[in-house]
């Protein structure tokens, strides 16, 4: 990689590189680079792909009117007014 390379991945992380760190950066970059090259000579004949398969592993979304349940929450908020949680304004 080089360092226009760099500035261009900085500017999409959106990240400030300092000018006089770009080339450490590349040097780094570069190394990184190399070492997943070794992956292209790991020898993988023979090993079977890994699949999963993938399953639901959430609670079902169901809604509940479980009224003691809205108590329970609601007794966190530290002010409440009515069925709400009070809360500072924060927009004018």
């Amino acid at each position: 990689m080089n360092i226009d390379e760099i500035k261009k991945i900085a500017k999409l992380a959106r990240i400030e590189i300092a000018g006089e760190k770009l080339e450490s950066f590349a040097d780094e970059f570069n190394k990184i680079l190399e070492y997943f090259k070794q992956l292209d000579i790991a020898p993988t004949e023979g090993v079977e792909p890994f699949l999963f398969e993938e399953e639901n592993v959430w609670r079902s979304d169901s809604p509940s009117s479980n009224s003691d349940a809205r108590e329970r929450i609601l007794g966190n908020a530290p002010e409440r007014q009515d069925d709400f949680f009070k809360v500072k304004k924060v927009i004018e």
